[in-house]
């Protein structure tokens, strides 16, 4: 089993959570808000319905803050702003000053003390696609939407680096069928804001990264030619959101001529191994070096990461350790 390779592209992006104050106390939710789903708009079922509770379950899922989820009837299609209901549901892209997803929050006037958010109405493009994306997927996404918004919902403004609360796609996603997540610096500032309710890490990995303030795919998108027997790298960003730090887990890139999201799940092909810690909400872009084995059939072969194979820590979700890279490996000498 090998070391991780150095750090490479001078690292992650530096980011960090933000929201506003008042006298100096964080402006947040004071007692846990009810949410109310449009049901017009977003129904029982379906890729929309999942992407919604995607959106809020990556945050409340840290902290348990939300006091009630609740639906609106299906004939009530308006989406109302200051009538003292949280309500999250999808708009025409128009009525949004052509912005991918907006959130108003309604907070009070600040004089002496702290101030909390009174109100939250968030309002989703209806044009977005809500399909799950794989791990190399690069552009803007409306589950990825709906997880950026549920950010403004508790709170957070938005902020650069490695982060879902970045201010414009293409969204950074990691693997798994649900790829659309938050990140370190998102989850570091749900601690801090609201506390997280059980101590336990998170590993994710990400084809994607943060370079220059620039999200791009750490490898070039598209098929590299190789052969049999030569060494070649691939580079992966590997994150922690937890409150937790792992001071030992393994992880292995893989080769396998399966497309994600099947090739998530397989486990041959392993072409390199590896040590690692991951202190609490940290993170890091690593290049991980492997030799093409001599043996393997010509093929075209994707190049997945897998964190923790064995499963030996125990995380806050388990769904989200593997990821493909957007380069694929033709090899055929």
């Amino acid at each position: 089993m090998g070391a991780v390779a150095a750090l490479v592209l001078g690292g992650t992006e530096a980011g960090a959570a933000a929201w506003d104050t008042c006298n100096g106390t964080p402006v947040k939710w004071y007692s846990g808000p009810a949410v109310y789903r449009n049901r017009c708009s977003i129904p029982d079922s379906g890729n929309v319905n999942a992407a919604y509770w995607n959106g809020l379950r990556q945050w409340d899922d840290l902290s348990h803050i939300v006091s009630g989820y609740n639906v609106n009837a299906a004939t009530d299609c308006a989406l109302d702003h200051s009538d003292g209901q949280n309500e999250i549901g999808l708009c025409d892209r128009a009525s949004i000053d052509g912005n991918n997803g907006v959130t108003y929050s309604v907070v009070g006037l600040c004089f002496i003390g702290s101030n909390g958010i009174d109100e939250a109405d968030v309002c989703i493009a209806s044009d977005l696609d809500f399909t799950p994306r794989i791990g190399s997927a690069f552009g803007t996404s409306g589950r990825s939407t709906f997880v950026h918004e549920a950010g403004h919902f508790f709170g957070f403004k938005h902020e650069g680096g490695h982060s879902i609360l970045r201010t414009s796609p293409p969204h950074l996603v990691t693997g798994g069928y649900e790829s659309s997540t938050l990140w370190p610096t998102n989850a570091q500032g749900m601690n801090t804001l609201y506390g997280y309710s059980v101590t336990k890490p998170n590993l994710l990995p990400s084809a994607m990264g943060v370079v220059g303030d620039v999200a791009q795919t750490l490898d070039p998108s598209g098929t590299k030619s190789v052969c049999r027997g030569t060494a070649q790298s691939v580079k992966f960003y590997v994150g922690n959101l937890g409150n937790a730090a792992v001071s030992s887990y393994s992880m292995r890139v893989r080769l396998s001529p399966t497309a994600p999201p099947n090739g998530y799940y397989e486990s041959t092909n392993v072409v390199g191994t590896f040590n690692h810690s991951l202190g609490a909400f940290s993170e890091g872009i690593y290049s991980l070096g492997f030799t093409v084995p001599a043996s393997l059939p010509f093929n075209t072969y994707y190049v997945y990461l897998d964190m923790d194979p064995a499963g030996a820590v125990d995380e806050l979700k388990e769904n989200d350790n593997t990821t493909v890279s957007a380069m694929v490996l033709r090899v055929g000498c």
